[in-house]
């Protein structure tokens, strides 16, 4: 009994808004910088040499609209820079993000077709005839709730020691809604394209702004 009166007030201290002792981490770049809104990052393999690169989008399985997410081949190809918005975006700059907290994900920049979508990233439709949940484009920044439910992601640690995360679709906007929670992963039958898996793959974050600067590999880290 006395154990459950001691940990009762603690877990009634958790859901008064933004108590220091239940917020999670920051996220941080590969160089242990905070990761914040209104700046442009690279997301690309934590994994060396055939761990690939950052990430892009392709049309072709949607014929053309939406696109898919998918990784570039080769470890000196970046992709393309991404924006994040927390669940509490407000539009201001520089704010902190957090992990394993909701967030959009937008590519910041407009494809030559498909200019009357967004590149904000969602879960698709499943996939009949390829068998899987992929990640596409097309998705709405903020308006948590039962429609935007397939629009929110978190960066998850992937390791105690280094900056590296995982991607994982596990919205906790919607408490009532009966959702799909699951990594992201690469399915290699498909061109690379990102898709919901048991086998999430390792991802590190580069500020835009320094990755532009640098030569070479742009995720040596493991």
């Amino acid at each position: 009994m006395k154990n459950s009166l001691l940990v009762f007030p603690f877990l009634f201290l958790c859901f008064l808004p933004n108590p220091s002792w239940c917020a999670s981490e920051p996220l941080l770049d590969v160089f242990g910088d905070e990761v914040v809104t209104g700046t442009e990052y690279y997301i690309v393999s934590a994994i060396r040499g055939a761990g690939g690169g950052g990430l892009n989008f392709l049309s072709g399985r949607n014929e053309p609209c939406p696109m898919d997410v998918f990784q570039e081949r080769s470890d000196l190809q970046r992709g393309r820079p991404l924006l994040f918005f927390p669940l509490n975006y407000t539009g201001e700059e520089g704010t902190v993000i957090y992990g394993s907290t909701d967030l959009n994900i937008k590519f910041n920049v407009e494809p030559r077709s498909c200019n009357e979508e967004t590149t904000v990233w969602k879960v698709d439709n499943y996939d009949d005839q390829k068998g899987a949940w992929f990640i596409t484009t097309n998705g709405v920044i903020g308006n948590p709730g039962a429609e935007t439910l397939k629009n929110w992601f978190k960066f998850e640690k992937a390791a105690d020691n280094l900056n590296m995360y995982k991607i994982v679709h596990c919205p906790s906007v919607c408490k009532s809604c009966v959702k799909l929670c699951s990594a992201v992963g690469i399915d290699f039958e498909t061109e690379r394209r990102l898709a919901l898996s048991h086998s999430a793959f390792p991802v590190v974050l580069i500020k835009a702004s320094v990755a532009h600067k640098l030569m070479g590999r742009f995720n040596a880290i493991i």
